[in-house]
């Protein structure tokens, strides 16, 4: 009788969504291109949801939002860009600093 191999028993059922591949889950470049990525398409619903809810109190259609939230979901996109533009701007800076440090 020939036993099984044995197959890695996972910390828990549920494991966490990722975009990335596993071989790239703690790779920090591939993350930030990840949290771009999420960032992006919750700036894309918000403005979505918004937008449409704009347009339909300009018809006789009952908008998705009221005009609170509608106004929440845009300083929460804003928010959301001005994060993602700050992260990206700490790289590029860590760039410069990376440079230096190489060089000396």
């Amino acid at each position: 009788m020939s036993k099984q191999p044995s197959s890695p028993i996972p910390d828990a059922l549920h494991q966490s969504f990722s975009w990335l591949p596993c071989e790239y889950k703690t790779d920090p470049v591939a993350q930030f291109y990840a949290m771009t990525k999420d960032i992006c398409h919750g700036i894309q619903t918000c403005v979505d949801l918004g937008h449409f809810s704009t347009m339909d109190r300009d018809s006789d259609t009952i908008p998705t939002l009221n005009i609170a939230d509608t106004d929440r979901l845009f300083r929460m996109a804003l928010t959301s860009a001005h994060l993602l533009g700050e992260l990206a701007a700490a790289r590029i800076d860590g760039l410069e600093n990376r440079t230096k440090t190489a060089a000396e």
